[in-house]
């Protein structure tokens, strides 16, 4: 007997309530959520009898070799977080989407392994746009199962894309004429992030936006799209990066796990859109709200599990590190209120060119007494001379950071 099973990969499909983000499940399927076609041999074939899975050839032993001692980059984080029969089985799994192949023989008889493998295999592979799903066909004789082959659902032909690859390796090669890789890693991961908000905007309508093409081809997307292409250009620049999801707020989200020298932090893209803040729409704030938000560029655990609810397909560190977190890196962390650091920072190039600055507090006691001395004491003004003119200010309580404009 021969039983074919389709299994649909999930899709974030994203609502915005102003900063109460969050991807929305819209007509989502969970991976236990699967479509089943069942088809007996027999219907296909005058025979009485099952039908039994006949296999490729045995490889030769130095092809079986050459498998065993394959090399995986360590850019490829869930990879190196599987056992390594998931490992073998992730391979085969991984080539035959690349390939965009149909009914490739398994080295498992156990179906159970799929969903997470294959889930595997898309967090790791931004560049598989054209994958929405797969099939598994199990056959069996007598009740046992005797074989199991692997085919990927595909949304368009092999011929369209490889012309959806060209124009994105184009659209990319303008990005990488400008990023600083012979610079530490930080600089490289902020000039990625910067580029990617500058050029997307958060579309929930956008067509493809579960995928890389709606970024680099149609410069709209949401946030599975904003986080796959986080991750594509991360990769290109020789940076470890793996797609996380979970939720916020109830709704089902992406964001990226990256690795920067040496450390591993949680960045969240979507979250640092001011198109996304408002919704992509007009709002009282436009005029006020930065166009970059960094208070989910590079953060902790601790920080990220404030809002979102990760969901670990494959264990995932503990980030502790926060060397490279924007504001530590750029001289806006505080870990009490320093008036001779605040005047540096009010008083610098960098803030009067933009405009705004936003500050951050390493704990609940810091932003306390910075909210109540900068605000509530209007201490603000003895950095900033307004002569009674106002300063526009918000504040972000659960990752602790203050925001001023009209500075």
């Amino acid at each position: 007997m021969m039983r074919k099973w389709t299994v649909l990969w999930p899709v974030l499909v994203g609502s915005v309530v102003l900063f109460a983000q969050g991807c929305a499940d819209q007509g989502m399927l969970g991976l236990q959520d699967i479509i089943r076609e069942e088809k007996n041999a027999g219907e296909a074939e005058s025979t009485t009898e099952p039908r039994e899975y006949e296999p490729e050839q045995p490889q030769s032993d130095s092809t079986q070799e050459q498998q065993d001692t394959r090399e995986v980059s360590e850019l490829y984080y869930a990879y190196h977080h599987l056992d390594g029969e998931k490992q073998k089985i992730y391979l085969e799994v991984l080539d035959a989407l690349t390939g965009m192949k149909s009914g490739v023989p398994l080295s498992t008889l156990d179906k159970s392994v799929l969903d997470v493998v294959f889930a595997c295999v898309m967090n790791d592979h931004p560049e598989l746009f054209y994958t929405d799903g797969y099939q598994y066909t199990e056959y069996t004789i007598g009740g046992t199962v005797t074989g199991l082959t692997f085919s990927g659902k595909y949304s368009m032909t092999d011929a369209e894309a490889e012309q959806a690859k060209l124009m994105i390796e184009q659209r990319l090669a303008e990005c990488f004429q400008q990023v600083p890789l012979h610079e530490d890693e930080y600089s490289t991961v902020r000039y990625l992030y910067e580029w990617l908000i500058d050029h997307t905007e958060y579309d929930r309508t956008a067509e493809n936006n579960q995928n890389i093409r709606s970024v680099f081809l149609q410069g709209r997307s949401v946030c599975q799209g904003y986080a796959k292409a986080m991750q594509y250009m991360l990769q290109k620049a020789g940076i470890q990066c793996v797609l996380v999801t979970g939720f916020t707020n109830g709704e089902r989200h992406g964001w990226d796990l990256v690795r920067v020298n040496g450390e591993y932090y949680y960045l969240d893209p979507t979250w640092g859109d001011a198109s996304y803040a408002s919704g992509g729409t007009e709002s009282a704030l436009d005029g006020f709200v930065p166009p970059i938000n960094y208070d989910y560029f590079l953060v902790t655990t601790d920080e990220i599990t404030r809002t979102h609810s990760i969901e670990k397909v494959v264990e995932l560190p503990l980030c502790t590190a926060v060397d490279d977190n924007y504001f530590v890196r750029e001289g806006l962390f505080f870990d009490s209120y320093d008036a001779a650091r605040l005047a540096l920072v009010f008083g610098s190039e960098a803030t009067r060119e933009a405009g705004y600055v936003t500050l951050k507090c390493g704990s609940s006691e810091a932003y306390e007494q910075m909210m109540r001395t900068l605000i509530e004491s209007q201490a603000v003004f003895d950095f900033v001379d307004r002569q009674g003119e106002s300063i526009a200010y918000t504040s972000n309580e659960e990752q602790r950071t203050i925001s001023f404009w009209n500075i």
